[in-house]
């Protein structure tokens, strides 16, 4: 037994193998954090696809704890040194009000433990009461993220990016994503026939995918720091849906360009039907939350964004999507090896999908174009 398993109060050669060793770990490495609490119990928590999560409830209160996800995550330590510098710099900005999930400092004083096949956990104090949306129903709730997300940057613009780790490189790098789907392609040694009318639309838009790096090139823009996940179910809400309260799951908070996070908030938001909308029929913008989600984010960065930088908004608006359907197709070739499915056939769904949710956009252009003008203050399109 080696010294972290005598830590961790596991022994492998105690009873009917590691089996049962592992399947008691979550509780053995919550008892790192926690102490011998007597009441201290844990159940599988939320539909993540990621990170192994367990809500635990104790003498001490309700807290999540989970496994960072190694494959995923080279280096899940620097997720815990990023979560524990922005919760420190937060709590430095209180006019700034943004609310973070409190990490919780292990026996060792530490922020996380190191179980015994070197997975890295952590444990945070669970926000309650709170819910997480279905779907934006009201303007309220649409100004409520618009102002979240917008807090945030304001946060990441008086903090140096420089000082946060990178977690998950070539993350929103669209165009390695599309040299990763011409790779496998080109490993199949065949064209992909399901897949004819995805590859077609990827091909008219390929200029699309390096549209922000060239932005950076040109000095239109620079890296920030930021979220790199603000989606709809990454937002805490209060127990009435009515206020925000704290965006979480912060593994992807790093530098980064923050029209990506603009851009996957309003994909995430603006699509009341989700990944599982029909295709062809069911995919749609709704430009009234594109409205109320800008409106609110604009009243927080607007003397963050220079123009050349407010201009870029509709391209990453566009290109979110674009880049989303590009990695789930790319998974569907290669046997649905990343995304998590029930069955072989949903991610070329789920990639055109987003490939509807791309011409449903570009549709709307002009529309969107004149909502993002109005909301910061330049005039409007003609």
């Amino acid at each position: 037994m080696n010294r972290v398993e005598q830590d961790l109060g596991l022994d492998p050669a105690h009873g009917p193998g590691r089996r049962n060793a592992d399947e008691d770990l979550p509780l053995a490495v919550a008892r790192r954090f926690l102490g011998a609490d007597p009441k201290l119990c844990l159940a599988p928590f939320g539909t993540g696809l990621i990170n192994a999560t367990y809500r635990a409830d104790g003498a001490a209160g309700g807290f999540v704890l989970q496994r960072i996800n190694g494959a995923v995550f080279p280096a899940p330590e620097r997720i815990i040194d990023n979560l524990a510098l922005l919760q420190s710099m937060a709590e430095d900005r209180p006019h700034i009000a943004v609310r973070l999930p409190t990490l919780i400092e292990a026996a060792d004083g530490k922020s996380f433990v190191r179980d015994p096949h070197g997975g890295i956990w952590r444990l945070m104090r669970r926000i309650e009461p709170s819910r997480v949306l279905t779907g934006v129903q009201t303007a309220r709730q649409a100004a409520e993220i618009g102002r979240a997300l917008g807090r945030f940057h304001r946060l990441g613009a008086e903090i140096e990016a420089q000082r946060f780790h990178v977690t998950l490189p070539g993350f929103h790098h669209t165009p390695s994503y599309l040299a990763a789907l011409e790779e496998t392609l080109a490993g199949i040694g065949q064209t992909a026939g399901d897949c004819t009318d995805a590859l077609a639309f990827i091909a008219e838009r390929r200029s699309l995918a390096s549209a922000l790096d060239d932005a950076v090139r040109r000095g239109l823009t620079a890296p920030r720091l930021i979220h790199g996940d603000p989606k709809l179910d990454n937002l805490l809400f209060d127990a009435k849906g009515e206020r925000a309260l704290c965006l979480i799951d912060l593994d992807t908070v790093q530098p980064g360009l923050i029209h990506h996070d603009i851009g996957d908030c309003l994909r995430s938001c603006c699509n009341h039907r989700g990944e599982a909308a029909d295709a062809r029929q069911q995919v749609r913008f709704d430009l009234e939350v594109c409205a109320g989600i800008l409106a609110a984010y604009a009243d927080q960065v607007r003397e963050l964004l220079g123009s050349a930088e407010i201009d870029l908004i509709y391209a990453a608006i566009r290109l979110i999507p674009f880049e989303l359907g590009i990695r789930f197709l790319t998974d569907h070739l290669r046997g649905d090896r990343y995304f998590r499915v029930g069955a072989h056939g949903e991610n070329l769904h789920k990639a055109r999908v987003q490939f509807a949710l791309v011409a449903d956009i570009e549709r709307k252009q002009r529309a969107i174009e004149s909502l993002v003008a109005r909301s910061f203050g330049v005039g409007s399109v003609a």
